[in-house]
């Protein structure tokens, strides 16, 4: 059941670890100054911002959501892999699939290096993650790494690795389901819930419980476009397996780079 819960920003989690949203409507405190003040400041640009929160839906959008990616009920899944970034939220978002989808014998892996996946793995066992559920994985230093790693983990603790559940960044879920495919070929089965979260909401809370560590919107549109960037260059690269990307996600990515330049790709 969602609580509600005085936040001054972000995405508020409550204390059983559920994201406080319903039907993508944020529920608690807002705080949004500085996404009010950019979209204002694109206008003053000449930006014509009904086409930009447009383009950039579209593009949010096809990198988050895939049918084929689909958590299956009926599937018995080897492993949850849990690929980091600076949304401590996501924490939340592991607990809640776990305990939604009744996930409690299925391992869990925090990857990452750098004390990465430490962090992850006390923010989600004080959301009462079973600690023996949760596997540390702490020598990944990118996205192929924290795929490649964790599923030797997997193997390594005797589990059936053919499919597997990746947990991400919303704008992050294509990539991470590319980079699984292809860098780890006996995973025949991959599955990406990504936090149901628009891209209205992520820009102006991302997924932390402190609004002062959420990125300024402008960081989140150039990670979001340095995404089909990397789709597009990654494949050539062996990095990922290779997809189309529909017309109008390219014509969106198109328009969006004639006013926002894409973050430098990390592999």
């Amino acid at each position: 059941m969602l609580v509600h819960a005085d936040h001054r920003g972000a995405i508020p989690v409550d204390t059983s670890g559920r994201a406080l949203i319903r039907d993508d409507e944020v529920i608690g405190g807002r705080n949004d100054d500085v996404h009010t003040a950019w979209w204002q400041e694109l206008r003053a640009r000449g930006v014509d911002t009904d086409r930009t929160v447009s383009d950039l839906s579209t593009v949010w959008d096809y990198l988050r959501h895939d049918p084929k990616w689909a958590f299956d009920p009926e599937r018995s899944y080897g492993g949850i892999i849990f690929f980091g970034s600076r949304d401590i939220g996501g924490s939340s978002v592991i607990a809640n699939l776990v305990r939604d989808r009744g996930l409690g014998d299925v391992p869990v892996v925090f990857s990452g290096y750098r004390g990465e996946a430490a962090k992850f793995r006390l923010a989600a066992e004080k959301l009462n993650l079973n600690p023996n559920q949760i596997i540390e994985e702490p020598l990944a230093q990118n996205t192929g790494q924290n795929a490649v790693y964790s599923v030797r983990m997997l193997e390594q603790h005797g589990r059936d690795i053919s499919s597997v559940i990746g947990v991400c960044t919303p704008f992050h879920a294509r990539r991470v389901w590319g980079t699984l495919r292809k860098q780890c070929p006996d995973v025949e089965h991959v599955a990406i819930p990504a936090a149901d979260v628009s891209l209205e909401n992520y820009m102006k809370y991302g997924n932390r419980p402190d609004a002062t560590t959420a990125p300024h919107p402008k960081s989140i549109v150039a990670i979001t476009m340095g995404e089909i960037k990397r789709l597009d260059e990654y494949p050539d690269e062996g990095h990922i397996i290779r997809e189309d990307i529909p017309d109008t996600v390219r014509d969106a990515y198109n328009r969006l780079s004639e006013t926002f330049r894409p973050a430098e790709r990390r592999f």
